[in-house]
This record gives structure tokens, C-alpha cells and sequence, in this order.
């Protein structure tokens, strides 16, 4: 499940990465994809979640359900944000795509660590 919930996260920074495209030049980005980015990440860390309770018990791997855990939470702040003001301060948007990058790579070298 953790290989699943890792390829669901790196779609899910693609997607990320596009929809930053899309603001800085200028295009629509509507609340749909905004969601959509938000309720992916969800769901990866739903199934990260899932594979650490199904018995793998990775210190490291708990460390990123935490950092994830964190991450969506953030990620819906800055969501939240965007609903009352319209337009999201462009380093949050940078803040929290390196703090992806991270928890990326941590939940990879749990994943190298455990198998």
C-alpha cells in the first residue's frame, strides 16, 4: 500500500506542479482542481495510512503519515485561504510544493529502509 500511496503522491505533485504552471501564466485555475489536488492527496494519505496499519510499523514510515498528515492540513489552510481572498500568496504555494518534495522523498527512503 505504501508503493500505491507513493505513486498516488508523486501524480498528485504533477498535477501540483501543473496548476502552478497555470497561475503563473496567468490562466484559470478553478476551485474544482484545487479540490481535486487536495481530495488526491487525501486519499494518499488514506492509503499511506492503511499500509503502516497493515503491518510494515516503520518508524520512518510513521514519520511521513505525520509530515503528510501535516501537509494536507496546511495544504487546506492555503485552500481555505484562497476561497475568502481569491488569489493565494505565491510563496505559500512554494512553501508547501518543497514540503511535498520532502515528504516525498521521506515516505521513499521508508519505503528503501523497510524492503
Amino acid at each position: 500500500m505504501q508503493f500505491l500511496a507513493l505513486i498516488v503522491f508523486i501524480m498528485v505533485a504533477f498535477f501540483g506542479v501543473y496548476l502552478v504552471k497555470r497561475r503563473k501564466s496567468n490562466k484559470n485555475v478553478n476551485r474544482f482542481m484545487i479540490g481535486a489536488h487536495g481530495m488526491a492527496g487525501g486519499v494518499g494519505l488514506l492509503l499511506l495510512f492503511m499500509g503502516q496499519l497493515r503491518g510494515y510499523w516503520s518508524d520512518w514510515g510513521w514519520i511521513s503519515v505525520g509530515l503528510f498528515a501535516t501537509l494536507l492540513i496546511f495544504g487546506f489552510m492555503v485552500f481555505g485561504k484562497w476561497f475568502k481572498e481569491r488569489k493565494t500568496p505565491f510563496l505559500l504555494i512554494v512553501f508547501h510544493g518543497g514540503f511535498a518534495c520532502m515528504c516525498i522523498g521521506v515516505l521513499t527512503y521508508s519505503l528503501v529502509m523497510v524492503n
